[in-house]
């Protein structure tokens, strides 16, 4: 059984390989941002958590229970920080639907698939850990009485290995990583089932924010970006002399 000592214990438990950077080494244009230490993400965590339940709290005062969704936060939060996939009976549906920006458009079928999926980033990042914004996390509720949630958090850690798009394999479109330290903001959409399972989710994040932060693209304000997004008006005017070309009749 999931208890409060095991969710301690994953905060306790150092992940971040030290020493970190004072600020994010990467290409973000709009001057130095500061990294967050894991005490700081620790205790922005841990505000978290006190702050849904206020939330939750405030809600039952009006009637709607909601309660379930902070079990549910703590298991979540608690298996991929520990890399235990245990509790996933507990937290979704076999048939899962979820999409990513690494799907590249397609929505991924299945747990097993999900949990492939998420392990991509932890085979790149070895030291990845997700933390949630105090404050940021956003409950709907249908006439149906349909759970739907929202949350934005920040991922950290030192990005040193192949990152694989879908199908997460070795035959996936790879980004390679350079080892250095990144710290990007996602958001997270969330819609669970009368069982209490989410069997429908989606990751969002902005991807010049992680391949700047990562130093795999160039500042904004750098020739190369200008080059780079320059370059895209030959593949443009390649698509429009291709769609202008006369097709030839077969006979």
């Amino acid at each position: 059984m999931f208890d409060q000592a095991q969710f301690e214990e994953a905060i306790a438990r150092p992940r971040l390989r030290q020493p970190l950077p004072e600020f994010l080494p990467g290409n973000r244009g709009g001057g130095k941002v500061r990294v967050l230490t894991e005490p700081e993400l620790n205790a922005m965590t841990r505000q978290w958590f006190d702050d849904y339940e206020r939330k939750i709290e405030f809600y039952a005062a009006h009637g709607i229970d909601v309660g379930w969704t902070l079990e549910w936060a703590k298991k979540y939060w608690w298996s991929w920080l520990m890399r235990d996939m245990s509790l996933n009976d507990e937290l979704y549906t076999q048939d899962l639907k979820y999409k990513d920006v690494s799907t590249l458009g397609r929505t991924i079928t299945g747990l097993d698939e999900f949990v492939k999926y998420n392990f991509a980033f932890f085979d790149a990042i070895p030291d990845w850990r997700y933390d949630p914004l105090p404050g940021q996390i956003y409950l709907d509720i249908t006439p149906e009485e349909e759970v739907r949630i929202v949350v934005r958090y920040i991922g950290s850690g030192h990005w040193s290995g192949p990152l694989r798009m879908y199908p997460y394999d070795e035959t996936a479109p790879t980004i390679q990583g350079t080892g250095i330290f990144v710290q990007c903001t996602a958001v997270d959409r969330y819609h669970f089932d009368r069982d209490r399972r989410m069997y429908e989710g989606e990751t969002l994040y902005d991807a010049f924010d992680s391949f700047q932060s990562a130093g795999i693209l160039p500042r904004d304000d750098s020739w190369q970006f200008h080059a780079l997004m320059k370059s895209t008006q030959l593949f443009v005017a390649l698509k429009n002399l291709t769609q202008k070309m006369p097709v030839p009749n077969r006979k």
